[in-house]
C-alpha cells in the first residue's frame, strides 16, 4: 500500500503558518502521510502531551502509543495513529478505523474510510454506507472507494463533479481515488481537470493539484506522466512544497530512474532545507534501502526540531533496518507525541515481516 492519506496537506503548509490542516475545516487535501505529517508541528497548536509509554517488549510499547494516540484529543494525533496502525495485526487496525469512522473531524474520517478499502477490512465495509452521505464530499469520495476495493456495488459517478470542484482538497482526492480504483475509463476525465482549473485556485497549489492528477494518470497506465513529477523535483526554492512532493510520489511509485537524484538532495545541506532532505531520504529508502546515506540520517534522531526528529523515524523505518530499533525505542519515549507516533510506526513496521508488501 502506498502510505499517501495525509501526506499532501502537510507539503501543502511545510513551509507557512496557519492553523492547523488536520484541526480546522480547511481546503488542503488530505492525503498517505508517507510520512510529512509529522513536519506540520510548527504550523498550529501543538501538542504537549505524550503518550504513556507501555509495555513488555519495543513492539508492545508501539502498539500502547498508537492505541493511546486514537483516542486523544488531538484529531492530527489521531489520523496518524490509525494510519500508521496499517502495518499492525487486522484485528488492531479494525479496531482503531471503528472509531475513527464516527469520528468528529472529517480528516481522521477521511483516513479511516479510505484504510477499510487500502487493507481490505472488508469485513466492515458496511460501517461505509452511512458515510456516502457525510457532510464532507472528500469523505464521501474515500467511502466510495472502499466500498468499490470490497467488490460492493457503489455510483462512482460523483467522482467526475467532485475531479472539476473549485476546491483544492477535494480535486486533489477526487484525483487519488480515481487513480487508486484503476478504471483507465477515468483517464480521459482526469486529463480534462488539469485544462480547467479554476482561476481562484492559487498556482503553486494548482501545481500540487496537478502531480495528484500525474500520479493518478501514472497509476491508470500513463507511464509518461512520470517526466511531469522528475522535473518537478528540480522545482525552485520557492516550491520547496512541489519538491518535497515530487519526492514522495517518486517514492510511491518506485521509480528508480531518481534514485541518484534523491541520494544527492538528501546529502547536499547547503542547497536544500533538511526538511526536504528527510522526504528525499524517506522516498529513497522505499526504492532503494542500500542507498540511503544513514548517517545524514541518524543525525536528526538528537535534533533540537521535533519535526524533523519525527521525520528521522519515518525514515527509519521505510529503511527497515532491525539495527534501528535501539535509536526508535528511544524515540518512542521523546517528549513529542508526533515523534512518538513516527517512532512507534517505524518499529511496527521493521518488526512486520509483510511491510515491504504491506508499502507497495
Amino acid at each position: 500500500m502506498m502510505k499517501i492519506l495525509l501526506s499532501l496537506v502537510c507539503l501543502i503548509v511545510l513551509f507557512s503558518c496557519g492553523p492547523d490542516p488536520i484541526d480546522r475545516a480547511s481546503e488542503e487535501p488530505w492525503s498517505s502521510k508517507s510520512k510529512s505529517v509529522k513536519t506540520m508541528g510548527e504550523t498550529g497548536e501543538r501538542p504537549k502531551i505524550p503518550m504513556l509509554v507501555d509495555g513488555d517488549t519495543v513492539h508492545d510499547v508501539a502498539l500502547s502509543i498508537l492505541r493511546q494516540a486514537t483516542v486523544s484529543p488531538t484529531p492530527r494525533l489521531r489520523a496518524n495513529a490509525i494510519e500508521s496502525l496499517r502495518f499492525a495485526p487486522p484485528s488492531v487496525l479494525e479496531a482503531a478505523v471503528r472509531i475513527g469512522l464516527g469520528d468528529e473531524n472529517r480528516g481522521v474520517r477521511f483516513v479511516a474510510a479510505m484504510m477499510i478499502g487500502e487493507k481490505q477490512l472488508c469485513r466492515i465495509s458496511m460501517l461505509l454506507e452511512p458515510m456516502l452521505l457525510d457532510d464532507s464530499e472528500s469523505v464521501q469520495a474515500a467511502a466510495m472507494f472502499s466500498i468499490y476495493k470490497c467488490g460492493r456495488q457503489v455510483d462512482l459517478n460523483p467522482l467526475a463533479a467532485m475531479l472539476n470542484s473549485e476546491l483544492p482538497e477535494l480535486r486533489g482526492n477526487a484525483a487519488m481515488v480515481l487513480g487508486r480504483i484503476g478504471n483507465t475509463s477515468a483517464k480521459q476525465l482526469i486529463r480534462e481537470a488539469v485544462k480547467s482549473t479554476p482561476d481562484s485556485i492559487t498556482p503553486i497549489r494548482r501545481r500540487l493539484i496537478n502531480m495528484q492528477m500525474a500520479e493518478a494518470l501514472i497509476l491508470l497506465g500513463d507511464r509518461d506522466e512520470l517526466e511531469v513529477i522528475r522535473a518537478a523535483i528540480f522545482s525552485s526554492s520557492q516550491e520547496s512544497e512541489v519538491t518535497a512532493l515530487a519526492c514522495q510520489i517518486s517514492g510511491r511509485l518506485r521509480d528508480v530512474e531518481v534514485t541518484s537524484t534523491l541520494e544527492s538532495i538528501t546529502v547536499t545541506p547547503k542547497r536544500y532545507p533538511d526538511e526536504i532532505r528527510l522526504v528525499a531520504a524517506a522516498a529513497l529508502a522505499e526504492i532503494n534501502p542500500s542507498r540511503v546515506p544513514m548517517d545524514e540520517v541518524l543525525r536528526f534522531t538528537s535534533s533540537d526540531s521535533p519535526n524533523l526528529r519525527s521525520q528521522c523515524a519515518s525514515v527509519l523505518g521505510a529503511h527497515g533496518n532491525p539495527l534501528s530499533l535501539g535509536p526508535l525505542a528511544l524515540m518512542m519515549e521523546d517528549s513529542d507525541p508526533l515523534v512518538q507516533i513516527s517512532a512507534a510506526e517505524a518499529v511496527i513496521r521493521i518488526n512486520n515481516p509483510d511491510s515491504m508488501a504491506i508499502a507497495d
